[in-house]
């Protein structure tokens, strides 16, 4: 199987139709299905199940492709190893992330990433867990951000431990102001993230037996927030939102009991076979995580949910009983 092959199969696995994969490699949709068909015999198996709608992966193909992946990353590193040499004037880096970390994270790295290698084409791609998870083992994506529970058998770096919290609605009234236990929700509705989107939260769920009532299903952090402004019910979500200027539109802020963390970090296939831009930017995000830990050490980023929650102004029209 040649680099060619390699960077086919990827192409077809990751945008899941020979139409697709056609029109990103500027050929035509029955040459990929003749180029996959030769591959498919020279394997002596398929590597593809076609159906009317597009084509999956079969069960031998997923196990082909960390092989496939390695050999594509080690084609990108051995181009990034050169332009290394040079200077990394050129080349790409493709990450996949989920929705806080896309706006607590990046804006803090990538700027500065790009300062100081201009010549990398950074592309982000923005998911859920296990958006992320198909992207790095498909190739789509070389370093993807995600939760320790979310990386399963890809290599993982954790980074950061980030704490959950609740974001209740405004006229909400707590037994303990800034603090909400988890049997207190019990009986609450939810505005939910979709069941792939926080393997964390979906645990949480899990864990203290909240069965979610919701009949909001949604992907990001704002819209979230959102809906629970508007009275649709409660959210779990990452403390590192707010300690970032998330706006609460009005909502509570409070601490979970009992608490629950999440590990957020970075993962790929093989630390090994990172391209130079990749390691490149790991060292980065290592280096804010490291900040963020040091400030929260010193206190400056140690506020509670309680005190978080105290400098809105919906917990003081609570605090005065308006």
């Amino acid at each position: 199987m040649t680099l060619t092959d390699c960077q086919l199969l990827s192409i077809v696995a990751q945008l899941g139709t020979f139409a697709a994969a056609a029109e990103r490699l500027h050929i035509t949709p029955s040459a990929v299905s003749h180029a996959v068909s030769g591959v498919e015999a020279e394997c002596g198996f398929p590597l593809f199940t076609r159906t009317k709608s597009g084509v999956t992966l079969t069960a031998a193909a997923e196990k082909l492709m960390p092989a496939i992946q390695q050999m594509l990353a080690s084609s990108e590193s051995l181009d990034q190893s050169i332009a290394q040499i040079n200077g990394m004037h050129k080349g790409a880096l493709r990450l996949g992330v989920f929705n806080s970390a896309c706006v607590t994270w990046l804006p803090k790295i990538v700027p500065g990433f790009r300062a100081a290698f201009p010549g990398i084409d950074v592309q982000i791609y923005q998911g859920s867990y296990d958006d992320i998870t198909g992207w790095l083992k498909t190739g789509a994506v070389e370093l993807g951000f995600l939760s320790n529970s979310s990386a399963h058998d890809l290599d993982f770096e954790p980074l950061y431990d980030d704490r959950l919290i609740c974001i209740a609605p405004p006229g909400y009234q707590p037994r303990r102001p800034g603090v909400v236990r988890a049997e207190e929700l019990r009986s609450q509705p939810f505005v939910s993230q979709q069941s792939d989107v926080d393997a964390d939260i979906q645990s949480y769920f899990k864990t203290n037996d909240l069965r979610v009532d919701s009949r909001c299903y949604i992907v990001d952090d704002q819209s979230m927030i959102a809906m629970v402004a508007c009275g649709r019910g409660f959210a779990i979500m990452p403390e590192l939102m707010f300690k970032t200027g998330t706006d609460p539109h009005g909502c509570q802020v409070l601490r979970l009991e009992p608490a629950a963390r999440r590990s957020i970090g970075l993962a790929c296939l093989a630390r090994g076979a990172l391209s130079p831009a990749a390691r490149q930017f790991a060292a980065r995000a290592r280096a804010y995580a490291a900040s963020l830990r040091q400030k929260r050490a010193a206190g400056r980023g140690r506020r509670t949910c309680a005190d978080l929650a105290m400098s809105y102004p919906s917990f003081q029209k609570y605090k005065k009983g308006i």
